[in-house]
């Protein structure tokens, strides 16, 4: 003992040196409760406060402080809340878009998360599960405050799936949890008139029914892809289904399946079903969906919701401790767990209409109001965060009603529900009143944060095809082809139609990124790095820029970024070569993400999804910041959040993080 006992003097003389250094954790005025609003736009609120729909953002703006809030580039929100969440950019998080291409394929997937395969003895035995990782890099500050002892309850977290664990903590994660087929939502229609039988552009299933003597029809729910099944003739992977079976009554439709057997009315909503998939051998996973009756007769027309992971045994946890979905849903009932939790592809697809949606919306806003104020009730946080999607998914179906230029404007809707934006920013002023008064009886901050503004998207720009047009992209034929669609990119079938590589020197994928067909990077890479790599995109550059619509003689392109202009970090290879800008009014279209080459290089939005932020100029689209205590700094960016907090706390903010504290008073 007295041989080490120099040692042992001298590891804590050591570590009471190190702890010296530490800052002492402060005691915050309260709990620091932060409110996400995904895509609230300061425009918006400044125009509902004149009109004093909000009062309670308009009491923070006017006793507190709000600032617009610069947003990453690109401004979507897998990126900008990965750097609300770390303080990071994109190179620290590597999250650059809600895709990511693969350079050895030119394939897409999702950016946020990967799954590793499981695998199989004997073709059908489970040997390993799936495992899914979390793609985005950078430490939350949620976690680094959690780690220092502060109690932090943080629910629907943006881009934290698998969801990380927290000390002194739970987490329940958002948007970035796929549904049971693994897609950011899936809907399926059924219809005695429909045309079209098979899948939508964005992900949807349609099956047209057959009535028989009874009055039944019959058909199938479509689940994951089989893992156990090889591909079809098409190159795909076929998916696991179980039988339904609709029939009408008086005044609605009853439905069964696997055992649950409910009368619908028409223009009513089932209660939730649970659904069950058998991949393998002793491996089910479990959903929830509600189906709507659309008409019940003289067509017979339903639709069922994408299906939700069950939160009372989700196939991978959606929580962290993993138990708390399940305790969630016993205490208030079943909600969903999907991340992007409005339907917004069915109504686009035009299988549900405008109050069908709404409904959906406001139920699902209602929902995760009562996860939150159980959490409040269940917890005792320091830290309290929780998204909203809410107001992001209204603006991108109903801005159409609200600017008369959209060629989807229609003024006997716009009568109906040219309000339904302001509606749901009213219902967020609402919950951030019931904040507030919390503050006043308890003390403590709010912080209401979105990730981005909104602009309108009137036309859409098929960048492959301006490619195609101006030699950058070479296409083996010039057949055409149909329309790509997500089965396209998940079912892993035929992608990229009729380009040849060898002869390609650029290509577009995702929502407004180019990349350079680079020598030693993609599989067919024919530009050499260093001169010519950057020869091809400067001349990338001035060309795209100098687009401009036929129909109006307007510039469409704001800028176009190189990527070492706004990325910076360990994972910065992986970033795109160029980055694009959009115009008000223009955002790169659908096909452009989803590998297709359409005829026109500009085309009219004839869409419901009508506003964006996706490929528009980040400046053109700010984001909001509102905090009931006064700022110390007039500018603001969403990657100041994270060392905000963590100074308030006293926690030490990491080196590595971009951004500022902005001081608050």
């Amino acid at each position: 003992m007295r041989r080490w006992g120099p040692i042992a003097l001298l590891l804590i003389l050591s570590s009471l040196a190190f702890f010296s250094d530490t800052p002492t954790r402060a005691a915050p005025r309260g709990t620091i409760y932060i409110l996400g609003f995904d895509g609230m736009d300061p425009r918006v609120a400044e125009r509902l406060m004149a009109e004093g729909r909000l009062p309670n953002l308009r009491w923070m703006k006017e006793h507190g402080a709000m600032r617009p809030l610069r947003t990453t580039n690109p401004a979507q929100s897998p990126v900008a809340w990965s750097t609300f969440s770390t303080g990071q950019n994109p190179g620290k998080t590597r999250i650059y878009d809600f895709l990511r291409r693969n350079p050895r394929t030119y394939y897409p997937d999702f950016s946020t998360v990967t799954v590793r395969r499981g695998r199989f003895a004997f073709g059908f035995l489970p040997t390993r599960a799936p495992k899914v990782i979390n793609n985005r890099k950078g430490t939350t500050f949620w976690q680094l405050a959690a780690q220092a002892g502060v109690r932090a309850t943080i629910l629907q977290a943006p881009i934290n799936f698998p969801p990380e664990a927290i000390p002194n903590g739970v987490l329940l994660s958002g948007l970035g949890v796929p549904d049971i087929r693994g897609t950011m939502g899936t809907f399926s229609y059924w219809a005695t008139d429909a045309t079209n039988a098979g899948d939508t552009e964005m992900g949807g299933k349609v099956a047209r029914l057959k009535v028989d003597v009874t009055g039944r029809a019959r058909s199938v729910v479509h689940g994951p892809r089989n893992p156990l099944a090889g591909r079809n003739a098409e190159g795909r992977i076929p998916d696991l289904t179980i039988p339904i079976e609709f029939r009408r009554v008086k005044g609605g439709v009853r439905i069964a399946l696997q055992g649950q057997v409910h009368d619908v009315a028409q223009g009513e909503w089932s209660d939730w079903y649970t659904i069950r998939f058998t991949i393998a051998p002793l491996i089910t996973v479990r959903g929830i969906a509600r189906f709507h009756v659309l008409e019940a007769s003289p067509e017979l027309r339903v639709y069922l919701s994408p299906i939700s992971f069950d939160p009372r045994k989700p196939p991978v946890p959606v929580s962290q401790p993993p138990n708390y979905s399940a305790k969630v849903a016993k205490r208030i009932g079943l909600y969903k767990t999907l991340g992007w939790p409005e339907d917004t592809w069915a109504l686009n697809e035009e299988k549900i209409d405008e109050k069908v949606f709404l409904e959906d919306l406001h139920d699902t806003f209602n929902r995760q109001r009562e996860v939150v104020f159980d959490a409040l009730r269940q917890t005792e946080p320091e830290l309290f965060v929780t998204v909203f999607q809410s107001t992001d998914k209204v603006q991108h179906m109903f801005w159409r009603l609200i600017d008369p230029k959209h060629p989807m404007y229609n003024r006997r809707l716009a009568d109906r529900y040219g309000d339904a934006i302001d509606h749901v920013y009213e219902r967020c002023d609402s919950l951030v009143g019931e904040f507030l008064a919390r503050t006043r009886r308890r003390g403590g901050t709010v912080l209401v944060v979105s990730d981005h503004g909104f602009s309108s998207f009137r036309k859409a720009v098929n960048i492959n095809t301006w490619l195609a047009r101006n030699g950058y992209l070479a296409l083996s034929r010039l057949d055409p082809v149909r329309d790509r669609n997500l089965e396209d990119l998940f079912g892993r079938g035929t992608f990229w139609p009729n380009v040849n590589w060898s002869k390609s020197r650029a290509y577009a994928l995702a929502l407004g990124q180019i990349y350079v067909n680079l020598k030693g990077r993609e599989r067919s890479g024919v530009v050499a790095p260093g001169a010519e790599y950057e020869a091809v995109r400067n001349e990338l550059i001035e060309k795209f820029s100098a687009l401009r619509d036929p129909d109006t003689g307007e510039r469409v392109v704001r800028r176009v970024y190189k990527r070492e202009e706004i990325f910076k970090g360990p994972y910065f290879a992986e970033a795109p070569d160029l980055v694009v800008g959009f115009h008000e009014g223009y955002r790169v279209s659908w096909q452009t993400s989803l590998g297709g080459i359409p005829p026109d290089i500009i085309e009219p939005n004839e869409r419901r999804w009508s506003a964006d932020h996706c490929s528009v100029d980040p400046d053109l689209v700010p984001g909001v910041l509102f905090s009931s205590r006064p700022i110390a700094r007039d500018d603001a960016a969403i990657e100041d959040i994270a060392p905000t907090v963590l100074h308030e706390f006293g926690v030490a903010i990491p080196g590595d993080i971009d951004g500022r504290d902005l001081g608050l008073r």
